[in-house]
């Protein structure tokens, strides 16, 4: 089994992702995650590090190239990430996480101790940043949500509730 879990930062994704990993025991892959190590390891935030990549084509290729490799090889886990949707083509579901901005940034403020302020503005310049790069280097279009299975509105439910609609939708498209 193969679930991909998508959206924009702040949307749910990794708290989603976790918990269908857990109750599911599959094995979860979070490109996020890799893309906060490196940012890391460079000794940057998250914004300084976006700024970076889109300068530096070979930071995201060498993330997204790993990410396809894993969709491609493995089975059994849940891809977590901006693009995972894209990757993985035999993906038995796709999601997409939403949320209103100023949701997202206020998650965003709460998990990373930011001002709301300061979360939103940093927010707003990765997205724009990340959504320029996709579109330049891949031709994917962040806001076109077709080749999801599912789209939820983080910002209407628990993430209890947004993991069992995720399972629900997974059982109903596994009796087809």
């Amino acid at each position: 089994m193969k679930i991909t879990i998508s959206g924009l930062p702040g949307s749910g994704t990794s708290t989603i992702g976790r918990m269908l990993a857990d109750r599911l025991g599959l094995e979860l892959v979070s490109a996020g995650e890799a893309f906060r190590r490196l940012a890391a390891e460079y000794n940057m935030s998250l914004e300084e590090f976006g700024s970076l990549a889109e300068r530096d084509p070979e930071i995201d290729r060498r993330l997204d190239l790993e990410q396809k490799k894993i969709a491609l090889e493995k089975d059994g886990i849940i891809l977590e990430g901006r693009l995972a949707g894209h990757f993985a083509e035999d993906a038995d579901l796709r999601v997409w996480l939403d949320a209103p901005l100023s949701v997202r940034a206020a998650r965003i403020a709460k998990r990373e101790g930011k001002r709301v302020a300061h979360a939103l503005d940093e927010t707003i310049t990765r997205e724009e940043c990340e959504s320029n790069r996709y579109r330049e280097y891949y031709q994917i279009d962040l806001d076109d949500h077709t080749i999801y299975d599912l789209v939820i509105d983080t910002s209407k439910h628990t993430p209890e509730e947004i993991t069992n609609i995720v399972l629900e939708k997974l059982g109903e498209k596994r009796r087809r």
